[in-house]
């Protein structure tokens, strides 16, 4: 896989790296971008430098910039496909892995408001709604080396990667 440069992603006043997997343009960094419905974890900017920000999913929805879009499962098996499989794509996304995606693990926030995880979890919303309070996310723990997938409530806060639209 040859990683190659394109534009960044410009949003609030950030630069976001751009790569390509397959045939789709990824963010190749998590939103950092301040809007209602997102959060530091822990409520600590230190965090936000390294992990960016977590997001409620109706928070991801509106955050999106035109032209881009909140990957659903199906994009999400896409990418998944180019890398290789759920088992192979891991170690690919991670930083300095083969895809450029630099996945690094945010950790979240659950329904509750207590944050969890950081250091050990990578959890992403999808576009993909299953039913008016849930969504489904792709998520990679450090010591599970697969990236998989689950349905959670649409008010817990998990990062965001944006993609361009076809």
């Amino acid at each position: 896989m040859e990683l190659e440069n394109y534009l960044p992603l410009e949003l609030g006043g950030k630069e976001y790296p751009v790569v390509k997997v397959g045939t789709q343009l990824w963010m190749a960094e998590n939103l950092a971008l301040l809007t209602p419905g997102s959060w530091f974890y822990e409520d600590n900017a230190m965090y936000g430098e390294k992990f960016g920000r977590l997001y409620t999913w109706q928070a991801a929805m509106e955050a999106c910039p035109k032209g881009w879009k909140l990957p659903s499962q199906d994009d999400w098996s896409l990418l998944l496909e180019a890398l290789g499989g759920e088992e192979a794509a891991w170690s690919k996304m991670m930083p300095g892995g083969a895809s450029g995606l630099n996945i690094l693990f945010a950790g979240y926030r659950n329904i509750k408001g207590v944050f969890m995880s950081v250091d050990r979890a990578a959890d992403f919303w999808t576009s993909t709604e299953a039913g008016d309070a849930n969504a489904w996310l792709r998520y990679l723990i450090h010591k599970k080396e697969k990236v998989h997938h689950i349905i959670d409530d649409k008010n817990c806060g998990f990062s965001v990667r944006y993609i361009k639209k076809d």
